[in-house]
């Protein structure tokens, strides 16, 4: 398969990587494992973020036990070198006739030792196929942005150009790491996303629950959404917020219907929240005592909140679209249509920042590497400590 430049199985990837990183791999904190051309698909990105859980988990339940040097905190980098396809392709090409004329004079010297040669340096179509696989699965390895620090490097210059700008990112990256100490300090405090999560979870359990034990209120909560609350909501609906104050003796009567309000809402995307005024209205007076006699009232106020960024860029979007579908169905194969939609937060002229690279294809020639530990070029300048193991990922 590597002959043919394609790529080896996910599976076959996982099972390397576990065993070099658990059996083959130096067994002190100390150090550092690189793995090159690793994560490439979405599975394997997937994988690796697992591992990263796991990894951390071990730590926390060892951290203060005598195996914490065995479980280390994991720390993971990512650097993405950029090439595009033909300068990917004249460097395979290269490396191949290097590779050729170092092992030929081994051969005639008969001392030293051979370079390998790829099958698919020795191939321009091979070595497009190679490139191609890339870009093919390229979006799904841009998904490491989302777990760990990412950088992308323009690899267009030359090797020493390069190894800086690796060098300095990843004295960068773990520049932001925290301290063993604070890190140590802090780690029993949940993540946002597993409070997120764990909270979306208790909303699905309440739901059905509302609807299996209390199927007529649970009905009348969504009889109330859709004939008061909808309306309300589209009539705000570029606002982003609403407000629902209600007297309904429903809520005074079951005062769980408040709580299924807020669940059905929540489920759909919105965020809601909940406060109740009583007011006392004076019912009687006793002219001799001046005793006044109060009746309670209850008035149930609902703040609905939901997202409208991205709303206009959105109908751009569809706009876009019919018009394309438009000028398809009519056979005009004249009219073109073009427009680049940038999402906000990578916008550049707004975040006035110019990135190594626009719109080109990554890694054509880059290698990455997960590691562990101070030994990795992407240490902390011997700020580590024993029980810290930091890791590179490098993707091509």
């Amino acid at each position: 398969m590597m002959e043919r430049g394609e790529l080896i199985p996910d599976s076959m990837v996982g099972d390397v990587v576990l065993e070099a990183l658990l059996f083959q791999a130096c067994q002190v904190p100390e150090c550092g494992v690189l793995v090159d051309g690793f994560p490439r698909t979405a599975m394997q990105v997937d994988f690796l973020k697992l591992l990263y859980d796991k990894l951390d988990e071990l730590h926390g339940i060892f951290a203060h036990t005598s195996h914490r040097n065995q479980f280390p905190r994991p720390l993971f980098k990512v650097v993405m070198l950029y090439v595009d396809e033909e300068t990917s392709i004249e460097r395979q090409l290269e490396r191949a006739k290097l590779a050729s004329v170092h092992n030929k004079r081994v051969l005639d010297a008969g001392a030293g030792q051979l370079w390998e040669q790829r099958a698919t340096d020795l191939s321009i179509e091979k070595a497009k196929k190679r490139y191609a696989i890339f870009r093919q699965h390229h979006s799904a390895v841009l998904r490491l942005k989302q777990f760990f620090p990412f950088h992308l490097i323009d690899a267009m210059g030359t090797l020493s150009e390069t190894q800086e700008a690796i060098t300095t990112e990843l004295r960068y990256q773990s520049s932001l790491d925290l301290s063993y100490e604070t890190y140590a300090a802090i780690r029993h405090l949940p993540l946002a996303r597993d409070v997120s999560q764990h909270a979306r979870q208790q909303l699905v359990m309440r739901l059905d629950s509302h609807s299996e034990k209390y199927p007529d209120l649970f009905q009348k909560v969504i009889d109330l959404i859709t004939s008061e609350i909808m309306p309300l909501v589209h009539e705000c609906g570029l606002a982003g917020r609403a407000e629902y104050a209600t007297e309904h003796r429903m809520f005074l009567e079951h005062p769980r219907a408040a709580q299924m309000l807020i669940d059905v809402l929540t489920d759909r995307g919105y965020n809601v929240s909940h406060s109740t005024e009583v007011s006392h209205v004076p019912m009687q007076i006793d002219m001799q005592t001046g005793m006044i006699k109060n009746r309670k009232e209850y008035k149930h106020r609902f703040h609905i909140n939901w997202d409208t960024k991205g709303v206009r860029e959105m109908a751009r979007a569809m706009e876009l679209a019919a018009r394309i579908s438009e000028a398809g169905g009519n056979g005009n194969a004249a009219l073109r249509i073009s427009q680049t939609y940038i999402p906000q937060h990578i916008n550049r002229e707004a975040r006035r920042v110019v990135p190594p690279l626009a719109g080109g294809a990554e890694g054509g020639a880059g290698g990455g590497a997960l590691g562990g530990g101070n030994g990795a070029a992407a240490g902390k300048d011997g700020k580590e400590e024993g029980s810290e193991a930091e890791h590179v990922i490098h993707g091509s």
